[in-house]
């Protein structure tokens, strides 16, 4: 029972490790690219992007919005 318990935690400690998110990249103001110029191709799809990250953030905002209307107008008629 005594060895159990270690060999427990190593086994979450190698899981939690092997599991582990790892950067691919640096950030460009961290490292030596910062120098360096960035191909605009690049940067447009970089712009391109974010701008489709906060299209989906729209569109998920939209779901959300119209749930809460519909739960508050529930709450709003059984109170009368």
């Amino acid at each position: 029972m005594t060895l159990l318990r270690p060999v427990i935690a190593a086994l979450f400690l190698a899981c939690g490790l092997a599991l582990a998110p790892v950067a691919t990249y640096a950030e460009p103001g961290n490292t030596v690219q910062a120098t360096e110029s960035v191909h605009p191709a690049i940067e447009q799809a970089n712009t391109h992007r974010a701008k489709e990250a906060r299209r989906k953030r729209y569109l998920l905002f939209f779901p959300i919005a119209a749930v809460g209307v519909t739960v508050a107008l529930i709450v709003i008629t059984r109170r009368k």
